[in-house]
């Protein structure tokens, strides 16, 4: 079945004021914010790149080497970066805002890309969790937080996107990008959100009901659209009540959040009618799990894990996987104290996986 390398070969040669933006368009877009454009794409709006122009300077400048996007992300990516700058539908487009920010102090990971696909169009796209453990810990403050930092930085992005180009906006990302582009377009300014056609969450985790039950989320709703692959985790996470659309990936279970692989035909993808019964019994387990914690709970177990993975100096989930040493001894200097509450979250989760699964 086809994916989104078969849509760069039928629809590339088909510009976007020909045929406007859809959902294979915003898995493309929000996969490519996945590359590191920095000293590529200016973080002001002028002097900006096409995508092609973007693509030579990226591959040249890595000529023979092995490039690796972290311990989750495949570098596949830089594949359908290159495929999909050298057609007409996507070569074209011009790249501006790039940013990308790492503060550990803040805990605030926050990475996003703007592209002007002509015809007065921008697409505003969010970068999902990197390699780095603090981006990792930011994913897990939101269940405890109303708001972490790259969400708020999210909403800044998209209003000065807004002031930088007229017409018609689009937003999307995958994975924790997803999340941001919804935060974005539900908290901007009326103004900017107004003019928002379209959001996509690409198998994004979800919001605390506060924030599903905002008036704010209720005016935005009918223009957010999330999409999840049928064995998803990451996007089953928290809260969603907004258009829901399970797909069919060429992968099996946590490999399925790798959207390129997601299964398509035109410019749709496939639909299931609901996600996997092993999804459900996951969901069902971890919003069972967390519903038994309160948020200061929450946050101390969030805390301690960190606490213990940059005990070990590793600043990157590759850092631990490429030496697990590290990790086994930073549990042994953990303070007893800290042992315990780690250890009793974790048997309350496996106590909820037994109750799921009878």
């Amino acid at each position: 079945m086809a994916d989104v390398f078969d849509y760069l070969e039928w629809r590339g040669d088909i510009s976007f004021s020909e045929v406007g933006v859809n959902e294979i368009d915003s898995l493309i877009l929000s996969m490519i914010c996945y590359v590191d454009f920095d000293g590529i794409v200016p973080r002001g709006r002028k002097n900006s790149p096409t995508l092609l122009a973007a693509a030579r300077q990226y591959t040249n400048e890595h000529k023979g080497e092995n490039i690796k996007m972290g311990a989750i992300l495949p570098s596949g990516i830089i594949n359908l970066l290159v495929r999909a700058a050298k057609t007409r539908r996507f070569g074209g487009a011009r790249l501006s805002g790039y940013v990308n920010k790492v503060e550990l102090e803040s805990q605030t990971q926050f990475s996003a890309l703007t592209y002007s696909l002509g015809d007065k169009t921008t697409f505003v796209a969010y970068r999902g969790t990197d390699d780095t453990l603090v981006g990792w810990k930011e994913d897990f403050n939101m269940s405890f937080m109303s708001a972490v930092p790259a969400q708020l930085e999210a909403v800044s992005y998209l209003e000065e996107a807004a002031e930088a180009f007229e017409g018609d906006i689009y937003c999307g990302g995958h994975s924790k990008g997803g999340n941001l582009a919804i935060y974005a377009t539900v908290k901007a300014r009326a103004e900017v959100g107004d003019r928002v056609l379209r959001t996509y969450n690409l198998d994004g985790p979800g919001f605390t009901r506060e924030f599903i039950e905002s008036e704010e989320y209720a005016r935005a709703r009918e223009k957010l659209v999330t999409i999840i692959p049928e064995s998803s985790v990451v996007g089953m996470l928290l809260e969603h009540e907004e258009n829901y659309e399970v797909v069919k990936s060429k992968q099996m279970g946590l490999l399925q959040h790798y959207a390129p692989f997601w299964e398509l035909m035109g410019s749709r993808f496939l639909r299931l009618n609901d996600v996997s019964e092993d999804s459900k019994i996951i969901d069902r387990t971890l919003k069972s799990w967390l519903s038994q914690m309160d948020m200061k709970q929450r946050e101390e177990f969030v805390d301690t894990l960190y606490d213990i993975l940059i005990s070990t100096n590793a600043t990157t989930l590759s850092d631990i996987a490429d030496d697990k040493m590290k990790l086994i001894k930073a549990w042994g200097s953990v303070p007893d104290e800290h042992k315990a509450l780690v250890l009793k979250s974790i048997k309350l989760l496996v106590r909820n996986v037994k109750l799921k699964v009878r």
